[in-house]
């Protein structure tokens, strides 16, 4: 790379100026990787340990509410501030810190060891594992000279790589096709701790395996924008160019941590406070109308914003009050299950049956809205897909240069003969999935992918349930009446198609800070590695099968995809008259909105109703809308009255929430597990 000033640099290339001249650019003037440290042990450590952390609280809010939140720059400031915060401290104060640390989860370990469980002693080995590498990848750079080197801006990029990874583990089937798997089969069909794990890592090993022939032509040559990679890119050089912002933020996120965790510890450890508050009366606390005292809904709320939970908020409140009332009326569902000698009045009706009404029609408009909008914008994806796997055009004249610093091909062809070949043998072997019908399944997974991919570069959305539900409607025609084949196969679509997007979002802010690319799959892949582990295990500790689909545990995404695997395994023919019709009317609504979003001008758009607001407020209780809501508020009149401050603050506090109560949340249940105090 130069080492001409800055203010020397020539411009870039016009955006219409042959790839080759802009691959030219970055090498001479971007590319930073032969001059800074980037796959070093404690950027991967950093990494694969904040993201496994970030997977439990995705995972949390996914069951809750069905939505992922940002892992990448909360990552990024968070590492960013500790490293700065480290480099601050003398060395022999590092060591007797390490050490002390060290000691503390030694002793920890040694008395409790004689009377915890098999599996509580693998975990806290895991965490001592995790916690000693950490620390001894800071201390490693301590022996030669007694000084840290700095955390450069690369180091952070393939920590935050490796983050996001670890982060979104929970979106390759945890909080969708595999507590759906659950559902459908009542609690007899449970995948062990062991198969989830490598489940997990399989599919998104091969997500990892789709993105590597299209990095170059989505992000290279067509130069997509990834918004949010951009994003990244632009916080990493904010962090590192001005770092008293990034120490800020990082204690912001810390505070916030604090604040939800202890939140978590009084209300759901020391029983301080109740977890439900009677706002709107007893009649609707029955139906989840009620305010939730949680930071995590209010958190995600703030980052969610106000349109989507405003429709959240409103479809929640007459699906769950209003709409009850005409549907006892009308028959169409009654109380349930009644104590000897109770009698069923409107005012005793329950949350559970009036959802198992609502989220169909609420179902048909998602699953609906996306396929429509996947449809009108198949042209497109058909033409650009062909374009992606286009010959070099005029990029044939690479460089032996570009050709070290880029991705080599060979790590496509072999990643899919042994990632492709996991896959098929795990759907044979766990799921009576015919070895042809897997190979369709992974090949299909492959291009929906590219899709994805694209997708996930011109719009920043990933239709990761769009992609797996082709899959479904796929896998109904070649293996009809398999329920269970039919989640399974799109869970290898989904999970692939996230993976892909979230490494080609990562590459996007290598790209724009001067990253190797072949670093930053490494590190996606340790991130695959270690954020499967985390989440599995988060996932084997809080989730009971019965709970799913209920209050503590609504599991939206998941009760979308175990609804529609019924739909096409039963038919829908065998639906009762008015579910059925509301299902129709649900599919027509969210048909309609599709088609008008695509003729309907921007600046009009947002006017209309969110559809995953409105769907996903139908199957969930009311309490997350309204204190989802109530976030969202906060935010929006924060934002009016300290602008500059809510751009600072708003993201970074509103993580920190999220983070420190999901993270309490989980130890109290797990506590409560190992201690004989709580049964599963």
């Amino acid at each position: 790379m130069t080492t001409e000033p800055e203010s020397q640099i020539p411009p870039p290339p016009a955006d219409d100026a042959p790839s080759i001249e802009h691959d030219r650019y970055w090498l001479k003037y971007v590319f930073q990787g032969d001059r800074q440290r980037q796959l070093t042990f404690r950027a991967l450590a950093t990494g694969c340990l904040i993201g496994g952390v970030m997977s439990i609280s995705n995972l949390y809010v996914g069951l809750k509410i069905g939505w992922g939140l940002g892992v990448a720059i909360t990552a990024a400031v968070l590492a960013f501030a500790f490293f700065k915060t480290w480099e601050s401290i003398r060395p022999h104060q590092r060591n007797r810190l390490a050490a002390t640390v060290l000691l503390s989860l030694g002793l920890i370990a040694f008395t409790h060891s004689l009377g915890m469980e098999l599996r509580a002693h693998l975990v806290l080995a895991a965490m001592l594992a995790i916690a000693g590498s950490v620390l001894y990848a800071l201390w490693e750079n301590l022996v030669s000279s007694g000084e840290t080197p700095p955390f450069t801006v690369l180091e952070n990029n393939t920590m935050q790589t490796a983050a996001s990874a670890a982060g979104y583990m929970s979106s390759a089937g945890l909080v969708s096709a595999i507590p759906a798997l659950t559902m459908v089969s009542e609690g007899k069909f449970v995948l062990t701790l062991q198969q989830t794990i490598v489940w997990l890592i399989a599919i998104s090993l091969l997500g990892i395996v789709a993105a590597i022939p299209v990095k170059r032509k989505l992000i290279n040559q067509e130069r997509l924008r990834f918004p949010s990679g951009i994003a990244a890119a632009e916080t990493l050089r904010s962090l590192h160019g001005e770092g008293a912002e990034g120490v800020i933020k990082g204690r912001s996120l810390a505070i916030g941590g604090v604040i939800g965790g202890l939140l978590a510890l009084t209300r759901d450890g020391l029983k301080l406070f109740p977890d439900k508050f009677a706002t709107f009366g007893a009649v609707a606390l029955k139906r989840s109308a009620y305010f939730d005292p949680s930071l995590v809904m209010i958190g995600a709320g703030a980052l969610m914003g106000l349109r989507v939970t405003f429709w959240m908020f409103t479809a929640g409140l007459i699906s769950r009050y209003f709409a009850a009332d005409w549907l006892f009326q009308a028959g169409f569902i009654d109380c349930g299950k009644l104590a000897p000698g109770a009698v069923c009045t409107a005012d005793a009706i329950p949350y559970g049956v009036i959802n198992k009404w609502t989220l169909w029609p609420g179902v048909a408009l998602m699953v609906t809205h996306s396929l429509v909008v996947l449809a009108l914008q198949a042209p497109k994806m058909v033409s650009g897909f062909v374009k992606t796997l286009s010959a070099k055009s005029d990029a044939q004249d690479d460089s032996a240069e570009l050709a070290a610093v880029e991705v080599p091909t060979s790590w496509f062809f072999a990643g899919l003969g042994v990632v492709g070949t996991l896959c098929v043998t795990l759907q044979y072997v766990w799921f009576d999935i015919p070895i042809p019908l897997g190979i369709l399944a992974v090949l299909l997974s492959l291009v929906l992918a590219f899709v994805a991919a694209r997708s996930t570069g011109e719009t920043d959305t990933n239709p990761t349930g769009a992609m797996g539900k082709v899959t479904q409607l796929t896998f109904a025609k070649v293996m009809p009446g398999q329920i269970y084949a039919n989640l399974l196969a799109a869970n290898v679509t989904a999970g692939a198609a996230s993976h892909a997007g979230d490494l080609l979002t990562d590459m996007k802010a290598g790209y724009l800070v001067g990253a190797r690319p072949r670093y930053q799959v490494v590190a996606q892949i340790f991130g695959v590695l270690v954020g499967a582990v985390f989440a599995a295990i988060a996932y084997s500790v809080l989730v009971h099968p019965d709970q799913l689909g209920g209050e503590q545990w609504p599991a939206p995404a998941a009760v979308v995809w175990k609804s529609v695997a019924e739909l096409l395994s039963k038919g829908i023919g065998n639906m009762e008259w008015h579910k059925l019709r509301a299902l129709q009317i649900g599919a027509a609504i969210g048909a309609a909105l599709a088609l008008v979003e695509t003729v309907l001008p921007a600046k009009l758009r947002k006017w209309l109703p969110s559809v995953n607001g409105v769907g996903i407020a139908m199957t969930v209780p009311f309490a997350n809308s309204f204190s989802m809501f109530f976030g969202a508020i906060l935010a929006w009149a924060f934002e009016k009255a300290k602008p500059q401050l809510a751009e600072r603050f708003t993201v970074v506090v509103s993580s920190g929430f999220i983070a420190g109560e999901t993270l309490m949340a989980v130890a109290i249940i797990a506590y409560g597990i190992l201690t004989g105090s709580m049964g599963k």
